[in-house]
């Protein structure tokens, strides 16, 4: 994947080059990050169609869970990301400005 594909799945992943697979992964993994009282049999029925095993859909939880719980545990304990200096040329490459890379995913007042 070139990067400025890479860059569009990090900062849109539904503008990036993925396929019907990928999208319903990936609109899962945020709703269950975003949203998880909010998911359904539904939910898991579209990863099912989408062409998932059991098996994977338990790797895409287990994987999106985890990830989901490590930050919310740094976030109790006040554990700051380590804040790289990137580059101006890295920046645009993955379209950021410095600013959004200050903002949280999350609607909080991080």
């Amino acid at each position: 994947m070139a990067v400025e594909e890479v860059a569009k799945v990090i900062s849109n992943w539904r503008e990036a080059d993925l396929d019907e697979q990928e999208k319903t992964m990936l609109a899962f993994t945020e709703k269950f990050t975003l949203t998880p009282s909010q998911i359904t049999d539904a939910d898991m029925e579209s990863l099912r169609e989408a062409g998932f095993s059991g098996e994977q859909i338990l790797s895409i939880g287990l994987g999106a869970g985890y990830r989901n719980w490590v930050d919310r545990i740094a976030d109790l304990l006040g554990v700051e990301e380590e804040k790289f200096d990137f580059p101006e040329e890295i920046l645009k490459a993955f379209g950021v400005t410095r600013e959004q890379l200050k903002t949280s995913l999350y609607e909080d007042d991080r």
